[in-house]
């Protein structure tokens, strides 16, 4: 009878279209995932960034009173730390998921929207030490 094993060669072998596609959607997934990664890296230098020049939001505070100064220090090392930790799980998370050869552009994405939501708490911090 024609009975095929799973063990057979002939049974286990792609299409050529289908391991082409396959092909296809790995290289756009690597390409959107650096893109993505890099963004990030972007996106944590412009954090600490920012971070460093809302410092001067606390100019006038010879002048009228303001907010305690410690909430400067607080926003940008939580700006740092916390940033960094996410950069570095996001990087980690990303490689493991390439190489055991899974789809990884979300994991960057989701690193960008964590970043920019510590972004936006760490600048809010900060302004509690500005003017009142």
């Amino acid at each position: 009878m024609g009975c095929v094993s799973i063990n057979d060669p002939a049974a286990q072998q792609v299409s050529a279209p289908d391991a082409s596609r396959r092909s296809g959607r790995r290289l756009a997934d690597v390409v959107a995932t650096v893109v993505l990664l890099v963004v990030h890296f972007l996106l944590f230098g412009a954090t600490i960034m920012v971070l460093g020049l809302l410092v001067m939001g606390t100019d006038p505070c010879g002048y009228q009173k303001c907010g305690d100064p410690v909430w400067l220090d607080r926003g940008i090392n939580l700006g740092l730390w916390a940033g960094g930790a996410i950069v570095c799980a996001d990087v980690v998370v990303t490689l493991i998921r390439l190489v055991r050869k899974r789809v990884a552009w979300f994991v960057p994405l989701i690193g960008c929207l964590a970043q920019l939501a510590l972004a936006f708490g760490a600048a809010a911090m900060e302004s509690m030490a500005g003017p009142v």
